[in-house]
């Protein structure tokens, strides 16, 4: 659940959806105090090639300080 970042309430309705390159980027309006804020919506396959590369890029440097086998 997304909570306002404004205010902290639970519930908020959707504006305005946008396809993005990989993910979703909803504009949202809190139910409680009217403010608007984003978010941003990612698919499983886009989340786990954002961890795989980050996974890569902390294999290679530790490979830089400690060295390789």
């Amino acid at each position: 659940m997304i909570h306002c970042p404004t205010c902290g309430h639970p519930h908020s309705r959707v504006e305005e959806t946008r396809n993005r390159d990989g993910f979703y980027q909803r504009r949202r309006v809190c139910s409680n105090c009217g403010a608007g804020f984003v978010t941003r919506e990612y698919s499983a396959s886009q989340i786990s090639k954002f961890l795989s590369e980050a996974q890569e890029k902390a294999l290679d440097v530790a490979t830089r300080i400690f060295g390789g086998r």
